[in-house]
């Protein structure tokens, strides 16, 4: 019986080593690279998101009703703000697992609600990014346009003489030579102006994204350096009050005494 109750000791007193050298400072190494890894892994996460983002408003550009293009900035900054939110939600959802078995590892007491990550800043991302006006000077020069087709429909009527026909002819012709001259004016103005409405918007989606990256990444760091302050000091306190516990456990163990109790 007192043999086992020995190896019982040795046993126990190997666990407690073994739990000892979990206590020295690993925690923080692991914690830094645990924060590291989520920022790699968030920011691909951001960009794939955006990539598709940018793809849907690329789509959303080339749709040929002016009315559904004009809706683009507000519905590019509700998906903005939403893929922010996501991103955020991932990041969180992903560490604090990762961060509670850093923990569960050195069998540390911490607060149920542990770790308790701070909240993102992201409100509006796109609002800060105005949509660009249009420039008259693209409708000046498509009705410019528009007119040097006009003078082109004319110029038959004034070659009928040359060609041996009788120029009274012209008249008669003239309706339709001005009705195709207008047309192509309408026509052309409103090409230049779709032209110029989706170039505006490309535009604009790409400073939204651009600026949307930049938000998350940094709003992503200062989280992280919010966290890891906090973090590394809850993880200190425990690990200090665990490894007083462990040296406690030991002493009560230590060989001598267990000699002494083999002996008697």
């Amino acid at each position: 019986m007192l043999d086992r109750y020995v190896d019982a000791v040795r046993a126990r007193r190997a666990e407690l080593r073994a739990a000892r050298a979990l206590l020295t400072g690993g925690h923080r190494g692991e914690l830094r690279s645990c924060l590291a890894l989520s920022r790699i892994t968030a920011a691909a996460d951001a960009e794939a998101a955006l990539a598709g983002l940018a793809r849907e408003a690329a789509d959303h550009v080339d749709i040929g009703r002016r009315a559904a293009r004009q809706q683009l900035p507000g519905l590019l900054a509700t998906a903005v703000d939403a893929l922010a939110v996501e991103v955020h939600a991932g990041w969180a959802a992903a560490l604090r697992p990762a961060l509670r078995r850093i923990a569960g590892e050195r069998d540390l007491v911490l607060d149920p609600g542990w770790p308790r990550l701070p909240p993102p800043r992201l409100p509006g991302l796109a609002a800060a990014v105005p949509v660009p006006a249009g420039r008259p000077r693209s409708l000046l020069a498509g009705a410019a346009d528009g007119a040097a087709l006009w003078r082109l429909a004319l110029f038959p009527l004034a070659a009928l003489p040359l060609l041996g026909l009788p120029a009274f002819a012209g008249p008669a012709l003239a309706p339709l030579a001005v009705g195709a001259g207008a047309a192509a004016v309408v026509a052309t103005v409103r090409a230049r102006r779709t032209s110029a409405e989706r170039l505006r918007l490309r535009r604009h989606t790409e400073q939204v994204l651009a600026a949307a990256a930049r938000a998350v990444d940094a709003d992503l760091g200062r989280r992280l350096v919010e966290l890891e302050r906090a973090a590394v000091a809850a993880l200190d306190a425990a690990v200090l009050r665990r490894r007083a516990e462990v040296d406690a456990e030991l002493a009560l163990l230590a060989p001598e005494r267990t000699g002494q109790v083999s002996g008697a």
